[in-house]
């Protein structure tokens, strides 16, 4: 099974920029899934427009499909409730983004009581985690990982460009940490299987910003050499660590 954990879906007023540039609808993400082979896909909506109802419909209307993180902006009072209010409803997880919400992701005061929920609910964490942005650099993420060793959390594009190998570093020491493959280069993916292998590492589009059939072909590529490993990161690591609990 082919499994991408890190894509968007959201609909609104077109703005002309950036990734509200044009509707993300559900339609489009699933074609781009079948012509790519992709079985399920892990979505949320932007940080820049919260829309979980519309991730938590789109994953009932197509539950063979889609896996719904919940989105919160952890300096709104009401996220935990939030956060337990969507997950109550089915969703899978967490999903946050510090950068654009303005957040350390280790201020504990913060997420603490998020992760709670999360670890009440059994569920993981995906943070976005790109290279060289203030507050999500990889040992951050050493900081909440070692403050809730049982709830699993995903760093999401596992610190490209710039901080790959502090990312590899910090999960190396921390198992309950896992790297996002999307928007990193091969040689980083590369670099990651031979310091922790294969089972430490999901297949992300960040879809729209990149196309599945590339990232599973940089998957391929990566995993020359290393039989087994291209199905391991491409669906298996996350079918095992969670599509059990559902």
């Amino acid at each position: 099974m082919i499994i991408d954990d890190h894509n968007h879906i959201w609909i609104g007023q077109a703005t002309g920029e950036g990734w509200t540039s044009r509707p993300l609808t559900v339609d489009s993400l699933l074609s781009a899934m079948d012509r790519a082979g992709v079985d399920r896909a892990g979505i949320c909506s932007l940080a820049q427009d919260i829309q979980n109802e519309y991730v938590l419909r789109a994953q009932r209307e197509h539950p063979d499909r889609l896996l719904g993180y919940c989105f919160v902006n952890p300096r709104d009072k009401d996220a935990p409730e939030t956060l337990r209010r969507y997950l109550g409803e089915g969703l899978v997880g967490l999903k946050l983004h510090p950068r654009l919400h303005g957040f350390p992701l280790n201020a504990m005061r913060l997420v603490d009581p998020l992760f709670e929920v999360c670890r009440e609910h059994r569920v993981h964490v995906f943070a976005h985690g790109a290279g060289l942005e203030e507050f999500n650099p990889p040992h951050y993420f050493e900081d909440v990982a070692q403050a809730f060793p049982d709830v699993t959390l995903i760093m999401g594009h596992m610190g490209a460009l710039n901080e790959v190998d502090d990312a590899i570093r910090v999960a190396s020491r921390n198992p309950n940490i896992y790297l996002d493959t999307s928007a990193c280069d091969l040689f980083g993916v590369q670099r990651a299987i031979a310091a922790l292998g294969a089972e430490r590492l999901l297949m992300g589009s960040d879809w729209p910003a990149s196309d599945f059939r590339l990232e599973l072909l940089k998957i391929e590529l990566a995993t020359e050499g290393h039989p087994g490993a291209f199905a391991q990161i491409a669906g298996g690591n996350y079918e095992r660590l969670f599509l059990g609990n559902l």
